[in-house]
């Protein structure tokens, strides 16, 4: 019930405000009127434009632009040459540094590959366990810590 009441007060606001800003927009096209001396009967509306100035910022897509009868044709402007295009330098690759992981039970190289790297196939695995100095993937103890580095690193193994 109060979002119904309260839904019904910000309309009935809004349109005071809409009422308010036609009456404001109204005073203003007659006082313009009556400094420019128009009579009030004559239809002063452009391209249904009544009046306030529209700004536009460069050629609409696909509008001729407006020349001046007297400026020279277009093959006589001289411009300057297009510039080189910029070739964007590769950047160097990012390498994260090593993430440190302390063995809890029932943990295993591939587990461990699996839950970081998103896979645990058996060359990663090993490669890890180089990376590590363990001369077997099954060599790791409760309590150690594990390096774990980039995924790229480990595959440039």
């Amino acid at each position: 019930m109060r979002l119904l009441l309260g839904l019904l007060i910000l309309g009935g606001l809004f349109l005071v405000a809409a009422n308010w800003q036609e009456n404001l927009r109204s005073s203003v096209l007659k006082t313009r009127r009556l400094e420019r001396g128009i009579p009030s009967h004559v239809d002063t509306t452009v391209n249904g434009e009544d009046g306030w100035a529209t700004l536009v910022l460069g050629a609409p897509s696909g509008a001729k632009s407006i020349r001046p009868k007297n400026a020279a044709p277009p093959e006589s402007i001289t411009r300057d040459p297009a510039p080189e295009p910029v070739t964007p330098q590769p950047l160097p690759p990012t390498i994260q540094p090593d993430q440190e992981r302390t063995i809890a039970p029932r943990d295993s190289l591939s587990r461990i590959c699996e839950q970081h790297y998103g896979t645990s196939r058996p060359r990663l695995v090993q490669a890890l366990a180089r990376y590590n100095g363990l001369s077997s993937p099954n060599q790791i103890r409760v309590g150690a810590t594990l390096l774990l580095p980039d995924l790229d690193l480990l595959q440039g193994d």
